[in-house]
């Protein structure tokens, strides 16, 4: 689905991927390291949150969840 994620930007490295098109507005967050990154929660998985991601950055990822509501680990 076209622009289902949106982006937002807090510092260099750190950002807020957002699922606004969804009644419950789910936020994931995405952290960059030297050598890989670390997406807090995955959303709900209507959308690949991996290929967003990845035209993001070139880096290994590591995904954790919150806790394991359906509208943080769609994605995983």
């Amino acid at each position: 689905m076209k622009e289902w994620f949106t982006l937002d930007q807090i510092d260099k490295d750190t950002y807020i991927i957002s699922e606004y098109r969804h009644w419950e507005e789910t936020h994931c967050y995405l952290i960059t390291g030297s050598d890989r990154s670390l997406i807090i929660d995955t959303g709900l998985g209507i959308c690949n949150i991996l290929d967003f991601i990845t035209k993001l950055i070139d880096k290994k990822i590591t995904a954790v969840a919150t806790h394991i509501h359906w509208d943080h680990i769609g994605g995983l």
